[in-house]
Protein backbone atom coordinates (compact mmCIF):
# COMPACT_ATOMS: atom_id res chain seq x y z
CA UNK A 1 0.00 0.00 0.00
CA UNK A 2 2.63 2.51 1.03
CA UNK A 3 4.35 1.55 -2.27
CA UNK A 4 1.05 2.08 -4.06
CA UNK A 5 0.09 5.28 -2.88
CA UNK A 6 3.41 7.08 -3.43
CA UNK A 7 2.94 6.15 -6.73
CA UNK A 8 -0.44 7.16 -6.89
CA UNK A 9 1.52 10.84 -5.62
CA UNK A 10 4.08 10.79 -7.93
CA UNK A 11 1.34 10.81 -10.88
CA UNK A 12 -0.41 13.54 -9.31
CA UNK A 13 2.37 15.73 -9.24
CA UNK A 14 3.40 15.11 -13.16
CA UNK A 15 1.63 17.83 -14.83
CA UNK A 16 3.02 20.17 -11.97
CA UNK A 17 6.48 19.01 -12.74
CA UNK A 18 6.33 19.30 -16.21
CA UNK A 19 4.97 23.08 -16.31
CA UNK A 20 7.33 24.36 -14.01
CA UNK A 21 10.22 22.91 -16.32
CA UNK A 22 8.50 24.33 -19.26
CA UNK A 23 8.71 27.58 -17.45
CA UNK A 24 12.22 27.34 -16.52
CA UNK A 25 12.81 26.58 -20.42
CA UNK A 26 10.90 29.50 -21.25
CA UNK A 27 12.71 31.94 -19.37
CA UNK A 28 15.89 30.35 -20.29
CA UNK A 29 15.08 30.94 -23.46
CA UNK A 30 14.40 34.60 -23.08
CA UNK A 31 17.88 35.65 -21.40
CA UNK A 32 19.67 33.81 -23.79
CA UNK A 33 17.41 36.25 -26.92
CA UNK A 34 17.84 39.28 -25.15
CA UNK A 35 21.41 40.64 -25.93
CA UNK A 36 19.95 39.97 -29.42
CA UNK A 37 16.95 41.80 -29.25
CA UNK A 38 18.97 44.47 -27.82
CA UNK A 39 21.67 44.91 -30.70
CA UNK A 40 18.52 45.18 -33.08
CA UNK A 41 16.92 47.62 -31.01
CA UNK A 42 20.65 49.66 -31.16
CA UNK A 43 20.43 49.18 -34.85
CA UNK A 44 17.42 50.15 -35.39
CA UNK A 45 17.77 53.42 -33.28
CA UNK A 46 21.18 54.04 -34.96
CA UNK A 47 18.86 53.86 -38.51
CA UNK A 48 16.38 56.40 -38.01
CA UNK A 49 18.75 59.13 -36.80
CA UNK A 50 17.42 62.00 -38.26
CA UNK A 51 19.84 65.28 -38.88
CA UNK A 52 18.60 68.79 -40.22
CA UNK A 53 22.60 71.01 -40.96
CA UNK A 54 24.31 68.85 -38.20
CA UNK A 55 21.78 69.58 -35.48
CA UNK A 56 19.83 66.06 -34.18
CA UNK A 57 16.37 65.80 -34.10
CA UNK A 58 14.03 63.75 -32.10
CA UNK A 59 12.17 62.76 -35.72
CA UNK A 60 12.06 62.93 -39.51
CA UNK A 61 10.87 66.47 -40.59
CA UNK A 62 7.12 67.04 -41.01
CA UNK A 63 6.15 70.04 -43.67
CA UNK A 64 4.14 72.54 -42.99
CA UNK A 65 0.94 74.20 -44.63
CA UNK A 66 2.03 73.38 -48.68
CA UNK A 67 6.14 72.91 -47.71
CA UNK A 68 7.33 70.00 -50.02
CA UNK A 69 11.07 68.37 -49.09
CA UNK A 70 12.60 67.45 -51.90
CA UNK A 71 16.06 65.36 -52.21
CA UNK A 72 17.63 66.88 -55.26
CA UNK A 73 19.79 64.57 -57.46
CA UNK A 74 22.72 64.91 -57.75
CA UNK A 75 24.61 67.05 -60.91
CA UNK A 76 26.34 65.15 -63.65
CA UNK A 77 29.78 66.90 -63.35
CA UNK A 78 31.10 64.64 -66.49
CA UNK A 79 30.97 65.65 -70.18
CA UNK A 80 29.78 62.72 -72.47
CA UNK A 81 33.81 62.59 -73.08
CA UNK A 82 34.06 61.87 -69.62
CA UNK A 83 35.91 65.01 -69.18
CA UNK A 84 35.15 67.05 -65.74
CA UNK A 85 33.46 70.19 -65.56
CA UNK A 86 34.14 73.09 -63.16
CA UNK A 87 31.45 73.13 -60.77
CA UNK A 88 30.57 76.29 -61.96
CA UNK A 89 30.04 74.89 -65.37
CA UNK A 90 27.75 71.93 -64.34
CA UNK A 91 23.98 71.99 -64.45
CA UNK A 92 22.69 72.50 -61.12
CA UNK A 93 20.01 69.60 -60.09
CA UNK A 94 16.73 70.94 -60.97
CA UNK A 95 15.31 67.73 -60.46
CA UNK A 96 14.38 65.84 -57.25
CA UNK A 97 12.15 63.37 -55.38
CA UNK A 98 9.31 64.14 -52.76
CA UNK A 99 10.36 62.47 -49.43
CA UNK A 100 7.93 64.99 -47.53
CA UNK A 101 5.09 67.17 -48.40
CA UNK A 102 2.08 69.00 -46.38
CA UNK A 103 -0.99 68.36 -46.86
CA UNK A 104 -2.27 72.35 -48.14
CA UNK A 105 -2.95 75.83 -47.38
CA UNK A 106 -6.13 77.08 -45.95
CA UNK A 107 -7.47 80.07 -47.96
CA UNK A 108 -7.35 82.89 -45.99
CA UNK A 109 -11.05 83.94 -47.20
CA UNK A 110 -12.77 80.75 -47.93
CA UNK A 111 -11.10 78.95 -45.14
CA UNK A 112 -11.35 76.02 -47.63
CA UNK A 113 -8.05 73.68 -48.04
CA UNK A 114 -6.04 74.03 -50.58
CA UNK A 115 -4.42 70.27 -51.51
CA UNK A 116 -0.76 70.53 -51.69
CA UNK A 117 0.14 69.89 -55.59
CA UNK A 118 2.77 67.26 -54.98
CA UNK A 119 2.65 63.86 -52.87
CA UNK A 120 5.18 61.92 -51.13
CA UNK A 121 7.01 60.23 -53.67
CA UNK A 122 6.64 62.43 -56.67
CA UNK A 123 9.96 62.92 -58.94
CA UNK A 124 9.38 66.78 -60.01
CA UNK A 125 11.39 69.85 -61.90
CA UNK A 126 11.98 72.62 -60.20
CA UNK A 127 12.40 76.25 -61.17
CA UNK A 128 15.52 77.99 -60.84
CA UNK A 129 16.02 80.32 -57.55
CA UNK A 130 13.26 78.66 -55.90
CA UNK A 131 13.06 76.91 -52.48
CA UNK A 132 15.28 76.82 -49.23
CA UNK A 133 18.46 74.09 -49.58
CA UNK A 134 19.12 72.03 -46.70
CA UNK A 135 21.21 69.45 -45.65
CA UNK A 136 19.10 66.46 -44.19
CA UNK A 137 20.67 63.17 -43.31
CA UNK A 138 23.33 63.96 -44.75
CA UNK A 139 22.04 65.02 -48.28
CA UNK A 140 20.62 67.35 -50.08
CA UNK A 141 17.59 68.68 -49.66
CA UNK A 142 15.49 71.66 -50.78
CA UNK A 143 12.56 73.07 -49.02
CA UNK A 144 10.08 74.51 -51.73
CA UNK A 145 6.34 75.26 -52.00
CA UNK A 146 4.19 72.85 -54.10
CA UNK A 147 2.78 75.91 -55.86
CA UNK A 148 6.27 76.49 -57.37
CA UNK A 149 7.43 73.47 -58.22
CA UNK A 150 6.39 73.24 -62.46
CA UNK A 151 5.89 69.87 -63.14
CA UNK A 152 6.13 65.35 -62.17
CA UNK A 153 7.24 63.16 -64.58
CA UNK A 154 4.94 60.41 -64.01
CA UNK A 155 6.45 57.04 -62.68
CA UNK A 156 9.59 58.96 -62.56
CA UNK A 157 10.45 58.83 -66.04
CA UNK A 158 11.89 61.94 -67.40
CA UNK A 159 10.72 62.26 -70.92
CA UNK A 160 8.12 64.82 -72.10
CA UNK A 161 4.96 62.70 -72.69
CA UNK A 162 5.48 61.85 -68.82
CA UNK A 163 5.95 64.98 -67.86
CA UNK A 164 2.70 66.69 -66.24
CA UNK A 165 2.73 70.36 -65.73
CA UNK A 166 1.41 71.89 -61.88
CA UNK A 167 -1.57 73.68 -61.63
CA UNK A 168 -2.25 76.11 -64.66
CA UNK A 169 1.12 75.39 -66.09
CA UNK A 170 1.57 74.77 -69.70
CA UNK A 171 4.90 72.61 -71.46
CA UNK A 172 5.84 74.02 -74.61
CA UNK A 173 8.13 72.89 -77.65
CA UNK A 174 10.02 75.86 -78.61
CA UNK A 175 9.94 77.13 -82.09
CA UNK A 176 13.19 78.28 -83.39
CA UNK A 177 13.53 82.00 -84.11
CA UNK A 178 12.88 83.13 -87.60
CA UNK A 179 15.98 83.68 -89.67
CA UNK A 180 14.58 85.04 -92.78
CA UNK A 181 11.01 86.23 -93.82
CA UNK A 182 8.78 84.25 -96.47
CA UNK A 183 10.49 86.22 -99.48
CA UNK A 184 13.97 84.95 -98.16
CA UNK A 185 15.12 88.41 -96.74
CA UNK A 186 17.61 87.64 -94.14
CA UNK A 187 16.81 89.51 -91.00
CA UNK A 188 18.82 90.97 -88.24
CA UNK A 189 18.42 88.46 -85.10
CA UNK A 190 20.07 89.44 -82.16
CA UNK A 191 21.83 85.96 -80.30
CA UNK A 192 20.32 86.53 -76.88
CA UNK A 193 17.12 86.92 -78.52
CA UNK A 194 14.86 83.76 -77.46
CA UNK A 195 11.93 82.06 -78.43
CA UNK A 196 8.25 83.42 -77.84
CA UNK A 197 6.35 80.79 -79.26
CA UNK A 198 5.13 76.97 -79.87
CA UNK A 199 2.76 73.90 -79.73
CA UNK A 200 1.91 73.25 -76.13
CA UNK A 201 2.43 69.95 -75.53
CA UNK A 202 1.00 68.91 -71.93
CA UNK A 203 -1.37 70.87 -69.80
CA UNK A 204 -1.60 71.44 -66.27
CA UNK A 205 -5.37 70.83 -64.16
CA UNK A 206 -5.52 73.87 -63.87
CA UNK A 207 -5.32 76.99 -60.58
CA UNK A 208 -7.25 76.23 -57.58
CA UNK A 209 -9.95 78.70 -56.64
CA UNK A 210 -11.14 80.23 -53.18
CA UNK A 211 -12.79 76.25 -53.10
CA UNK A 212 -10.41 74.86 -53.97
CA UNK A 213 -11.75 73.43 -57.32
CA UNK A 214 -9.46 73.37 -60.20
CA UNK A 215 -10.41 76.07 -62.71
CA UNK A 216 -9.19 74.64 -66.44
CA UNK A 217 -6.60 76.55 -68.56
CA UNK A 218 -7.54 78.11 -71.59
CA UNK A 219 -5.30 76.39 -73.16
CA UNK A 220 -5.12 72.34 -74.82
CA UNK A 221 -2.44 70.50 -76.07
CA UNK A 222 -1.80 70.87 -79.91
CA UNK A 223 -2.64 74.42 -79.85
CA UNK A 224 0.04 77.06 -80.35
CA UNK A 225 0.81 79.97 -78.29
CA UNK A 226 2.38 83.19 -77.65
CA UNK A 227 4.14 84.74 -74.25
CA UNK A 228 6.69 86.98 -73.07
CA UNK A 229 10.21 86.40 -74.36
CA UNK A 230 11.11 86.43 -70.37
CA UNK A 231 8.18 84.40 -69.32
CA UNK A 232 8.17 80.95 -67.64
CA UNK A 233 11.30 78.90 -67.41
CA UNK A 234 13.30 76.42 -69.95
CA UNK A 235 13.94 72.94 -68.94
CA UNK A 236 15.58 70.35 -71.19
CA UNK A 237 14.19 67.60 -71.58
CA UNK A 238 15.87 64.27 -73.56
CA UNK A 239 18.06 66.95 -75.27
CA UNK A 240 15.27 69.07 -76.66
CA UNK A 241 14.63 72.36 -74.81
CA UNK A 242 11.09 73.32 -73.63
CA UNK A 243 9.30 75.88 -71.98
CA UNK A 244 7.31 75.73 -69.17
CA UNK A 245 5.07 78.71 -68.72
CA UNK A 246 2.06 79.74 -67.08
CA UNK A 247 -1.26 80.11 -69.09
CA UNK A 248 -1.73 83.63 -67.71
CA UNK A 249 1.20 84.48 -69.29
CA UNK A 250 0.23 83.10 -72.54
CA UNK A 251 -0.82 85.98 -74.93
CA UNK A 252 -2.62 84.50 -77.94
CA UNK A 253 -3.29 81.09 -79.39
CA UNK A 254 -4.05 79.59 -82.43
Amino acid sequence: RVVRSYKSIQRADMPSVLVLASAVQLVAYQLAARPSNLRRTSSAVVMQEYRLNNYMLPGPLSPLNSQALVKLSKADETTGGGLLLASEASEKPREGIVVAAGAGATHPESGALLPNAVKEGDYVLLADFTGEKVDYCGEQHMFVNGDDILGVFEGGVTTADKFRPLRDRVLVAIEDVATETASGIALAIQTDEKPTQGQVVAVGAGKLSPQGDALVPPVQAGENVLYGQFAGNDATIEGKIYKVVSAGDCMAKW
